[in-house]
């Protein structure tokens, strides 16, 4: 399996995901020790930033569409009158 990385890091949603699972594997080294801690504020705050962060970029015009070169859409994309759609397993394009 391949994944991208560089692509994934750009997206919030990867990060509102990786926050709470890096806080959990963290209660969970912790209990193993012994240690009990309760992240579930702190979470919802670093979630908090994280949306900040990601408002203001997209403000700023700075978070754009990772998988084409530069800040503009690719010519595919421009040729679409309307969102793309991804076609059901079960058709086939063109018909």
């Amino acid at each position: 399996m391949k994944l991208n990385f560089l692509v994934r890091v750009k997206n919030k949603a990867f990060w509102l995901a990786v926050i709470p699972a890096i806080a959990l594997v963290a209660q969970a080294v912790a209990a193993v020790f012994g240690y009990t801690i309760d992240l579930t504020t702190l979470v919802g705050k670093l979630q908090a930033v994280v949306n900040a962060i990601f408002a203001l970029l997209v403000i700023l015009g700075i978070v754009v569409d990772p998988t084409t070169e530069g800040v503009q859409d690719s010519n595919r994309a421009m040729s679409y009158t309307e969102p793309w759609k991804d076609p059901d397993p079960g058709e086939v394009e063109g018909e």
